[in-house]
C-alpha cells in the first residue's frame, strides 16, 4: 500500500462520492430557492401595481384628515365665540332683570303708599304744619329762696319697698 497511484485513485473516488452527495443534497434546496424567487417576483409585481394606488389613496386620506381637522378647528373657534356671546347675553339679561326688579319694587312701593294715602278718610289724614321760624330757648326760672316744706334740707327721697 505504498503505491501513490492507489492513494490518488482512492482520493479521487472519495472526492467524486462527496461531490455526488453534495449535488444530491443541493438540488432540492436550489429548487426551493427557485420557488421562493418566483414567489418574490410575483409579490414585487403585485407591489409595483398596487403600491402607487395605495400611496395615492393614503395621500388623499391625509389631505382629507387635514381638511377635517381645519374644519373642526374652525367649528370649535366659532362655537367658542357663540358661547362667549351667549355668556355676554346672559350677563346682560341678569343685569336687566335686576334693574327691572328694582324698578318694579319701587313702583309697587309707590303704588302702595299712594293707595294708603288715597284710601284714608279725610279726617285722619295728617297735614303737615307749615314750617315755623325757630323758637328762642326760654331761660329756666331762677330758684326761689323758699325753705322746704318739712323743714329738712333738700335730700332725695328714699323710696319705700313695696309690699307684695
Amino acid at each position: 500500500m505504498t503505491n501513490p497511484v492507489i492513494w490518488l485513485g482512492l482520493s479521487i473516488l472519495l472526492l467524486a462520492i462527496g461531490l455526488v452527495a453534495l449535488v444530491c443534497v443541493s438540488v432540492p434546496a436550489l429548487m426551493g430557492l427557485a420557488r421562493a424567487a418566483r414567489s418574490a417576483e410575483k409579490f414585487f409585481d403585485t407591489l409595483d401595481r398596487e403600491l402607487p394606488r395605495t400611496l395615492e389613496a393614503m395621500r388623499h386620506t391625509g389631505a382629507d384628515l387635514s381638511g377635517l381637522a381645519d374644519d373642526m378647528t374652525d367649528g370649535v373657534s366659532s362655537a367658542r365665540n357663540i358661547v362667549k356671546q351667549v355668556d355676554r347675553s346672559l350677563s346682560d339679561v341678569r343685569q336687566q332683570a335686576s334693574q327691572a326688579k328694582r324698578t318694579t319694587h319701587s313702583l309697587a312701593v309707590g303704588f302702595r303708599a299712594a293707595w294708603r294715602v288715597l284710601t284714608k278718610p279725610a279726617g285722619k289724614r295728617k297735614r303737615r304744619p307749615p314750617p315755623q321760624t325757630p323758637i328762642k330757648p326760654v331761660q329756666p326760672p331762677s330758684p326761689s329762696p323758699r325753705p322746704p316744706a318739712s323743714g329738712a334740707p333738700d335730700q332725695p327721697r328714699k323710696e319705700r319697698p313695696s309690699r307684695q
